[in-house]
């Protein structure tokens, strides 16, 4: 499991000001109440919850950035997906730039072009032939190694794991066709939490890829149908210690901590009105 090489844990999130946070179209099916219509967002509330997902990271020690709202952006603060900044094993990092499915969500990429920019982390962009990569919706980092798990679903295309995999050989890139629509990234269904452990909801993958989760994570915990319709496992890990998930997900929770994590719970539920929680506010670079 550890022939990879070691890569640097990214030590900085990004997050973006929730100002403009509303649920504006069904694009994936959590936005929707049972009678078909849009979810309508506490907007005071949603502050509140982003505030304390912001005092959560902090409270670690970690860098903290945020982008500010952009009023026509209104999923600008799932800063997961527009881009996915990848460690590299001599100690650099680099960031390659999403294709988003949605035009609603073109606009967030230039701004975390911009973003990265000013870090001075290089850039890579997909070749138009590559026309949905949703960044670290679908990319996630193997804790400590320099192994991707790669979502292969509705929002992103065999291709684009392909050029990545094209710019970087080394790179160990794992896939998991995803199997059921309420799990349209992988970072809904798969959460790694240390090099040998991670949350993982059976459901999403078929048996090829459970087989890949349970080799990759020989610790890994399962979680049950209606914790993962609450998002559990879209937590976030970010020392191999802390998990920042959703506080409703208390069945989870007394999981991480037999198994000596210590879950730091947060309520995300305005957020996953949008069909998102912890995972997918952020950015780590």
């Amino acid at each position: 499991m550890n022939s990879c090489a070691r890569t640097p844990i990214l030590e900085h999130v990004l997050l973006a000001e929730p100002t403009a946070f509303a649920v504006g179209a069904a694009e994936n099916p959590h936005m929707q109440k049972e009678d078909g219509s849009l979810h309508e967002v506490d907007s005071d509330r949603a502050r509140e919850q982003w505030e304390s997902l912001r005092a959560a990271y902090l409270d670690l020690k970690m860098e903290v950035a945020v982008l500010p709202a952009e009023p026509d952006l209104l999923d600008l603060v799932f800063t997961a997906n527009p881009s996915l900044v990848l460690p590299l094993p001599d100690g650099s990092r680099e960031a390659w730039l999403a294709r988003m499915t949605y035009a609603s969500r073109h606009g967030e990429v230039p701004i975390h072009e911009a973003f990265l920019r000013q870090e001075d982390i290089p850039i890579r962009t997909m070749p138009d032939i590559v026309q949905q990569w949703e960044g670290c919706g679908d990319g996630i980092l193997h804790p400590g190694r320099h192994r991707l798990h790669a979502g292969l679903g509705p929002r992103t295309q065999t291709k684009g794991w392909e050029i990545l995999a094209q710019a970087h050989p080394e790179l160990e890139i794992k896939t998991y066709a995803l199997q059921d629509p309420r799990f349209y990234h992988l970072d809904t269904a798969l959460a790694p939490l240390d090099e040998e452990t991670a949350l993982y909801f059976p459901g999403a993958f078929d048996t090829a890829g459970l087989r890949q989760i349970h080799a990759a994570f020989p610790s890994a915990i399962e979680v049950s149908d209606n914790e993962a319709m609450l998002f559990a496992c879209n937590a976030h890990c970010p020392d191999g210690k802390h998990v920042l998930i959703e506080s409703a997900c208390q069945q989870t929770c007394e999981a991480l901590q037999a198994a000596k994590f210590q879950p730091i719970p947060l309520d995300t539920s305005e957020f996953r009105k949008a069909g998102g929680s912890v995972f997918c506010m952020k950015l780590a670079y």
